[in-house]
C-alpha cells in the first residue's frame, strides 16, 4: 500500500469518526398561519432560534405578497438587536423588507424564565388590502444571513420558516387592528440617552457632528429630531452634522416612539472662563498711585 493511499484511508476514517461540526440557526415567523379578512391589520413577529449557539449579527431579507398585503410599518420595540447597521426598510412595490442588526455582546438563545420574548428581532405590521379567498405568503430570501459571535464573522447554516395566511372573500365582522391595540397600550417614553460630539477627518470632512441612539421597549422608535440653539426642530438621523461648528449652542435631540411619546436629551456646551487679567489691576493701582502722588504735591504747594 502506497503512502498516498494510506493518507486517504486515514482521512476517510477521521471524517467518519469525527463528523464536521455545523453551526445552525433558524429564522421564523409568528404566527406562521392564520385567517384574516379585508382591512384587517395584524402583526407578524420575526424570531430566531440559535440552537444553543451564540450569534451577534442578523441580516434578514423577506418577501411578501404585495398585491394582497400592505407592509404598513415595522416595529423595533422589544427587539434583541441593539445596533442597526441597516434600519428596517420596506419596499411595497416590490414586496420586500430588509434589515441588518447586531448584538455586540452576543446572543446565545432564549433566556429560561424570561417572561418577555427574548428571541424577537422585530415586528412587521401588515394590512390586508385585497379581497377574495387567496393565500398571502411571507418568506425569507436566501440572501438572509446570521453570523456567529466568534470574532471571525463565521456564517451559520441558516434554516428559515415562512408563513402563509388565508384571506377571506368577505368581511365577517368589524376589521381587527392588532397594531392599534399595542399603540394604545404604550404610555412609556423611549429610554434615557446621551448626545455625543465627535470630530473625525474621515466623516463630514473633519467637521463636528453628533451621534445619538436609544430604544423604546414597547412600540419602537419612530424618528428623531434635532434642535440647535434657537433654530427650529429638524427631523434627522444619527450621525448629524452640526450647523454651529463653534459648539457654543445648546443642542437638543428628541426621540419619538410610534405612539408619540417623547424623550429629550440635551447637550449644554461648557463656556470657557475668561482668564483673570492681572495686568488690568496693576495698571489701575499704578494709576491710583500716580493720582495720590500728584494730589500730595498739590497739597504741599497750597
Amino acid at each position: 500500500m502506497t503512502k498516498q493511499k494510506s493518507k486517504i484511508i486515514i482521512l476517510i476514517i477521521a471524517f467518519l469518526l469525527f463528523p464536521v461540526i455545523v453551526f445552525a440557526a433558524t429564522l421564523y415567523l409568528e404566527p406562521s398561519d392564520g385567517e384574516y379578512q379585508p382591512e384587517d391589520t395584524f402583526i407578524v413577529k420575526i424570531k430566531i432560534d440559535t440552537e444553543d449557539e451564540c450569534i451577534n449579527t442578523v441580516k434578514a431579507n423577506l418577501e411578501f405578497s404585495q398585491d394582497i398585503l400592505k407592509a404598513a410599518d415595522f416595529s423595533r420595540g422589544e427587539s434583541i438587536l441593539i445596533f442597526w447597521l441597516e434600519v428596517p426598510r420596506i419596499n411595497q412595490s416590490e414586496g420586500l423588507i430588509s434589515f441588518i442588526g447586531g448584538i455586540p455582546a452576543g446572543y446565545c438563545g432564549e433566556i429560561p424564565g424570561d417572561p418577555g420574548e427574548s428571541n424577537l428581532l422585530g415586528k412587521i405590521i401588515f394590512k390586508v388590502q385585497e379581497t377574495g379567498i387567496k393565500q398571502a405568503e411571507v418568506k425569507f430570501l436566501d440572501s438572509s444571513q446570521v453570523l456567529l459571535n466568534d470574532g471571525l464573522g463565521t456564517l451559520v447554516e441558516l434554516n428559515t420558516k415562512g408563513a402563509v395566511y388565508t384571506i377571506s372573500q368577505e368581511k365577517l365582522g368589524p376589521a381587527k387592528d392588532e397594531w392599534q391595540q399595542e399603540l394604545e397600550g404604550d404610555k412609556i417614553p423611549p429610554e434615557v440617552f446621551e448626545i455625543e460630539i465627535h470630530q473625525d477627518p474621515l466623516i463630514f470632512e473633519g467637521k463636528y457632528f453628533i451621534t445619538f441612539s436609544t430604544t423604546d421597549k414597547q412600540t419602537g422608535i419612530d424618528y428623531y429630531e434635532v434642535k440647535e440653539g434657537k433654530k427650529d426642530w429638524e427631523i434627522t438621523e444619527s450621525p448629524y452634522l452640526l450647523k454651529d461648528q463653534t459648539i457654543r449652542s445648546i443642542i437638543k435631540v428628541k426621540a419619538v416612539d410610534k405612539t408619540g411619546n417623547e424623550r429629550i436629551a440635551e447637550y449644554i456646551p461648557e463656556i470657557p472662563k475668561k482668564p483673570f487679567l492681572w495686568w488690568i489691576i496693576v495698571i489701575v493701582l499704578f494709576g491710583v498711585l500716580i493720582i495720590i502722588l500728584i494730589w500730595k504735591k498739590y497739597i504741599k504747594k497750597h
